[in-house]
């Protein structure tokens, strides 16, 4: 939720549809868009399992005329982004298509930015620093369910230099059309599923209880605070459950759209240090920080801990349920299994510190809070 003076205002900025299918019309999409030279940005494994086919099904049947890239094969950095500007003429393109998980998402929008404005990524950091929306269209086509990317407002990459997490946030980035199709889910290993569908979770819980919450992203968080805390362990098990699958995807676009407004919060500004130290899944990161993060914002946000909680299904014994659905599904992990020393507390204080993702918690951290909220996770 955003202020305009004393006007709140929720913004959707992206057109989103959603169905089974969907991505069969993908061409359609971007015939209405006025697209036809089409950038097709996706990974190399979903490419060979044959998982973007009805996409390119779609694009030769109304004979468009497409380039693939499959370099996003990880989470991305700064020299990756670097990387795929220098092998593409991204003004040769009018539209990028992004089939994939929240790293393609995330690159198909910094691409689109460099294309239509130039300069280095590194010109477009921190908030609003983009000049106006991109004229590279941006459609979506989601294969995980959980980071929220396909209208989402940011970019995220990873910063080796500075051991953290590089960030470029604007309305104006917003994917133009996002098309989520839960067929396009079914690969997705039970890995993935618990990653992606730990950080939807996460976007849900902050997003409710940030300084930033109104009416509106309260309403998208709490319901996909349900459909996701009801579901993920579920899908988990069985990922082949096409309707397991269709209310973990609706979820996860609910949570962004709520994050998107009200913004996040301390789980988020962790996470930025601790991909980058540890190596460790952003899923995976957020995933950790959500018990400890909770319990220190509990005192400062009267019943919506217990709202969280009943959303869930947790009639009672909130806290511990949440760490029983984190260990089954394989989320749950402590620091010092993964190589944390006190001689990083300095670095994680001061990047969490330094977020944009740290001001819109509902309860302002000290260093000394931020580094007893870290030791607790060791």
């Amino acid at each position: 939720m955003s202020d305009v003076g004393s006007i709140p205002v929720f913004d959707y900025p992206t057109s989103w549809s959603h169905g089974r299918g969907l991505a069969n019309q993908t061409a359609t999409v971007l015939k209405q868009l006025g697209c036809r030279s089409p950038l097709v940005l996706t990974d190399q494994l979903l490419l060979s399992l044959g998982v973007v086919d009805p996409v390119l099904h779609s694009l030769r049947e109304a004979g468009l005329e497409y380039t693939i890239c499959d370099a996003v094969n990880y989470e991305p950095t700064v020299a990756l982004f670097d990387s795929i500007v220098a092998q593409l003429d991204l003004k040769a393109f009018d539209a990028i298509v992004a089939v994939g998980g929240g790293s393609v998402l995330d690159v198909s929008k910094g691409l689109a930015v460099i294309g239509s404005f130039g300069g280095h990524i590194r010109d477009y950091a921190g908030l609003d620093k983009v000049p106006g929306v991109p004229s590279i269209k941006v459609v979506t086509v989601p294969t995980t369910s959980g980071t929220g990317s396909e209208i989402s407002d940011g970019v995220v990459l990873i910063d080796e230099e500075r051991q953290t997490k590089f960030l470029v946030i604007s309305k104006k980035i917003c994917p133009t059309v996002a098309l989520t199709d839960p067929l396009m889910t079914l690969s997705m290993p039970p890995r993935v599923t618990a990653l992606s569908g730990t950080d939807a979770l996460v976007h849900a819980t902050e997003s409710y209880i940030s300084k930033g919450a109104g009416p509106a992203s309260e309403l998208f968080a709490l319901r996909a605070i349900e459909l996701v805390g009801r579901n993920l362990a579920a899908v988990y098990k069985d990922g082949r459950d096409l309707d397991l699958r269709e209310k973990m995807q609706i979820g996860a676009t609910m949570a962004m759209s709520a994050a998107s407004n009200s913004k996040a919060g301390l789980c988020h500004a962790l996470a930025m240090p601790l991909c980058a130290l540890y190596h460790m899944p952003h899923g995976q990161a957020v995933g950790m920080a959500l018990p400890v993060v909770l319990a220190y914002n509990a005192p400062v946000v009267g019943p919506k801990i217990d709202h969280i909680f009943q959303a869930m299904g947790f009639a009672d014994d909130g806290f511990a349920r949440l760490e029983a659905l984190l260990t089954e599904i394989g989320v749950s992990a402590r620091l010092g299994d993964m190589g944390f020393e006190e001689s990083h507390m300095p670095t994680i204080v001061k990047e969490t510190m330094n977020s944009a993702q740290r001001p819109p918690n509902p309860r302002d951290p000290t260093p000394e809070d931020i580094a007893d909220i870290v030791r607790r996770m060791v």
